[in-house]
Formats: structure tokens, C-alpha cells, sequence
């Protein structure tokens, strides 16, 4: 009994933090699936193309807005005395917010130029200004939830990322819905709520307007190669949409959209389940417990997968009534995007591992070679099989990585042990 209580009383904090954070997480997700119908009968194919095309982007910008420097802060923050956390944080969330504005004028600066004078499958104005602008300005409410998901405040990690959710919600219902403005609407709701939230979390995020250069520069050191690493992911699971709008089949391309979407609604396990335990990997790995490491990222893997197979069985009828019977032929799209999430999730677990041993450098080689392996793979695939050949893609990309990944953990092990036996 003593021995049971023990184990109670110690696991208690990660249950009544697992629990805000699937409470906060599964609302997001009921209330989104809710609002998808609503959604889909204000929204037309192309609509859900233009917001799919340009969201694709993200995963060029978002690395270039950071600069990775919240991997940084997530991975030292348990490195670094108590008394030295706060001037870290003030120094990373600053400098992403110059280093973002100068990448975010770049970024946006040469995709005007790239549209202007090769032309692009849809408009540039004002899609790519609304969607850039509000991924740099979120960037400081992303800070202040890895701020809080890393010093274990659950309750405030739920109330800021519902708050936001609301917000979004709120507006991009009353632009699409009662002002009928389409994927402009959603982008300027997106956009409006942003902005609230993010200027709430500046003030809640920063201590001190300070930036420390010392920890800058070890901060870049350690982060340029995960910047360099992050914008490969575009090349794993978003360049598939870049090959897919030279089809030129709007409609197929919202329905591809569409089965995006809802298979990103069944991420949200991995979210929850990860923003629980994600901080013990990395302070597993500082201590040593490689028992506790192995048994944790079991449990994120088995859980991700139990459900997105369970959607996958049921995945045309919960289309149908999110979409109100509009777009039920994104299925198959949605059904093959489901086993994504679960490869996607094998490869995040070895990202962390590599990561929370400071094999950063491996890690890139890694995404490097899958990427450029990917790029041929998807090309293959859509040329000959078309949209559900770029959605198997996403599928085969991940596992391609996560091996990759694995065999490069092993033999940097590997090589550090012999090198133990030889001194």
C-alpha cells in the first residue's frame, strides 16, 4: 500500500497535467469540429485550396521567424541555474522578433518577386500578406506557450492557447459566415485575433528588455543547424502541394485540402500527450533514465497511433458530417494522411532523441539526405499517381526519416563508446 501511494503522490502533477492539457487540447478540437460544417458551406473548393496552398508555406517561414531558437530555449532552460531562466527567455523571445521581421520582409519581398514574374496558381494579394504577417506576429504567443508548457504551468498554457482558439473562431465566423468574404475572411480573423493574443502574451513573456549576447551566440551555434533542418520539412510535407498546383485541378486540390485538414484534427493526441511529456524527455536524457526515456516516447507513439487507426476506419462518415456531406470524397485523402500522423510521430521522437542528446549536427545530415530523397519520391509518386500518389508521399517521407534517424543515433552511439573504450 505504502509502495502504491508512493507512486500516486509522484505521478500525481503529470495526471492533473495531462489532464489540462487533453482537456484544453480535446475543447479546441470539439469546438473545431463543430464549427467545420459551418465552415464548409460558406467555403468552396477553392477557398479551401488557396488557404491549403499558402498554409503550405509555413513550413519555410516559421523556422526563418525563431530561427529555432525555442528549441534552444526548451533544451537549456533545464541546463542553466534558476536565477539565469528569465534573462534566457528575454533573450531568445526578443531576438526572434528582430531576427523574424527582417526574415518575414525577405521571405514575403521574394515570393512577390517569384509570383511576379513566374506567375502562381493563386493570388498573391492579399492571401500571402495575411498568412506571413500573422505567422511572424504569433510567433510571441508560440513563445509564451513553450514557456509555460517548459516551467509545467498547465492551467496557463490552457487559458492563452483557449483564448486564442475563441478569438480565432469568433472572428473568422462572423467574415466567412455573416460577411460571406471567403478564405479572405478566415485569414482576417486568423489575422485580428493574433494580434490581441500575441500583445497579451509580450507582456505576460517578457521580464526585462534585455538581450544577452553570450547567450545569443550559443544560442545560434546551437539552433542553425535546426533552422536549416526545419526548413528541409518543407520539403517533406509541403512541397507536395507546390507539385500538385501545377495540375491545375482546383477542385481535387480543396478536396487534398480538405483531407489535410481533418487528418490534422487527429494530431491533436500527439499534442496533448506531448506537451505532457515532452520536457521529461529532454530532462530524462540530462539525468541519465534511459528506462523512463524509452518508456516515454513509447506512450506518445502508442497513443497517436491507437486513434488515427480508429479514424481511419471511420474516417468517411466523420467527413461527412463535419462537412455536411460536402466534401466526402476527401477520404481517401483524409484516411491515408491519418497513417502520417503516426509515421510523423516515430520521426519526432527521434528528432527529440537526437536533439536531447545535442546531435543537432546528425540530425540535419539526416533531414538533408530524406528531403532530397522525399522531393524525388513525391515527384514520382504525383506524376504518376496524381493527388493520392502526393498523399502517400507524406506517409512514406516520415518513415524513410525515422529510419534514418534511428541508424544515425545508433552509429553516433556507437562511436562515442568506442571511443570511451579506446581512452
Amino acid at each position: 500500500m505504502m509502495y502504491l501511494r508512493h507512486l500516486f503522490i509522484k505521478y500525481v502533477p503529470y495526471l492533473k497535467n495531462s489532464g489540462i492539457y487533453f482537456f484544453s487540447s480535446l475543447f479546441v478540437a470539439l469546438v473545431g469540429v463543430l464549427l467545420n460544417p459551418v465552415y464548409a458551406m460558406n467555403l468552396s473548393h477553392e477557398d479551401y485550396a488557396i488557404l491549403g496552398y499558402y498554409q503550405s508555406f509555413n513550413l519555410l517561414l516559421v523556422p526563418l521567424l525563431h530561427f529555432s531558437l525555442f528549441s534552444f530555449y526548451s533544451r537549456h532552460y533545464y541546463f542553466v541555474p534558476e536565477d539565469e531562466r528569465d534573462e534566457l527567455g528575454d533573450t531568445v523571445l526578443l531576438s526572434s522578433i528582430v531576427i523574424g521581421f527582417f526574415s518575414l520582409v525577405v521571405f514575403t519581398g521574394g515570393f512577390y518577386l517569384k509570383y511576379k514574374y513566374w506567375g502562381g496558381a493563386f493570388p498573391f494579394f492579399p492571401f500571402a500578406i495575411l498568412t506571413f504577417l500573422q505567422l511572424y506576429i504569433g510567433n510571441i504567443t508560440s513563445f509564451q506557450l513553450v514557456k509555460l508548457r517548459v516551467r509545467r504551468e498547465a492551467r496557463s498554457y490552457a487559458k492563452v492557447s483557449l483564448s486564442q482558439f475563441l478569438l480565432v473562431s469568433l472572428f473568422s465566423l462572423v467574415l466567412v459566415v455573416y460577411y460571406k468574404y471567403g478564405a479572405e475572411g478566415k485569414l482576417w480573423g486568423t489575422l485580428v485575433a493574433t494580434v490581441l493574443v500575441a500583445a497579451y502574451s509580450l507582456c505576460k513573456s517578457i521580464i526585462h528588455f534585455r538581450i544577452n549576447k553570450t547567450l545569443l551566440k550559443r544560442g545560434l551555434k546551437f539552433s542553425y543547424p535546426l533552422t536549416i533542418s526545419a526548413l528541409l520539412w518543407y520539403f517533406l510535407t509541403g512541397v507536395d502541394r507546390a507539385f500538385l498546383a501545377s495540375l491545375d485541378d482546383k477542385m481535387t486540390y480543396g478536396l487534398y485540402s480538405v483531407g489535410l485538414q481533418m487528418a490534422g484534427y487527429m494530431s491533436i493526441f500527439y499534442t496533448t500527450i506531448a506537451n505532457t511529456f515532452e520536457p521529461d524527455i529532454y530532462q530524462s536524457i540530462a539525468q541519465g533514465k534511459k528506462k523512463k526515456l524509452l518508456v516515454i516516447m513509447g506512450v506518445i507513439v502508442g497513443t497517436v497511433s491507437f486513434f488515427n487507426l480508429l479514424f481511419v476506419v471511420f474516417a468517411p462518415f466523420v467527413i461527412g458530417v463535419l462537412t455536411a456531406n460536402r466534401y466526402v470524397e476527401a477520404a481517401p485523402f483524409a484516411q491515408i494522411l491519418a497513417l502520417h500522423n503516426i509515421s510523423m510521430a516515430c520521426y519526432y521522437m527521434v528528432v527529440r532523441l537526437l536533439i536531447g542528446y545535442g546531435y543537432v549536427k546528425t540530425e540535419l545530415l539526416v533531414r538533408i539526405v530524406g528531403a532530397g530523397l522525399s522531393v524525388l519520391m513525391f515527384y514520382v509518386l504525383i506524376r504518376y499517381y496524381g493527388f493520392i500518389g502526393a498523399a502517400w508521399g507524406q506517409v512514406l517521407s516520415f518513415v524513410l526519416l525515422t529510419v534514418l534517424g534511428l541508424i544515425a543515433f545508433y552509429y553516433r552511439r556507437r562511436k562515442i563508446r568506442n571511443s570511451c573504450l579506446v581512452m
